[in-house]
């Protein structure tokens, strides 16, 4: 594990919330890539907390996409919540803010963290 990156897992109400912190690059991306792969096919809903990433590179986009195509095979709703201001630019130039669920800004109770992606 990178000094750089830490990832918590915790269970709040009916969804897992993933809240990584640091660094998303190509040398993170894995552990994150894992850590996701084992908490998606047992919940019904995902919250991808990134308020405490500081940068993300290509393979940490890479990796949002990849939890977002495996929780579409396993019926589980995966949303993005408190994303920073970097990403969000990063989300909207790449087209991936149409693609991921993304929470609006300071709404943890989106409509959208009921819809399917």
């Amino acid at each position: 594990m990178s000094d750089d990156f830490r990832c918590e897992v915790r269970t709040e109400a009916a969804r897992v919330v993933v809240s990584p912190a640091g660094e998303l690059d190509l040398h993170t991306a894995g552990e994150f890539r894992q850590i996701v792969d084992d908490v998606v096919p047992a919940a019904r809903e995902v919250a991808l907390d990134l308020g405490g990433l500081g940068f993300v590179d290509s393979s940490g986009l890479s990796a949002f996409v990849c939890a977002h195509k495996l929780a579409r095979r396993h019926g589980t709703r995966l949303v993005l919540v408190n994303v920073p201001p970097f990403l969000s630019r990063m989300l909207t130039v790449t087209g991936l803010g149409e693609v991921l669920t993304v929470a609006s800004a300071g709404d943890d109770s989106d409509d959208r963290l009921g819809a399917p992606n």
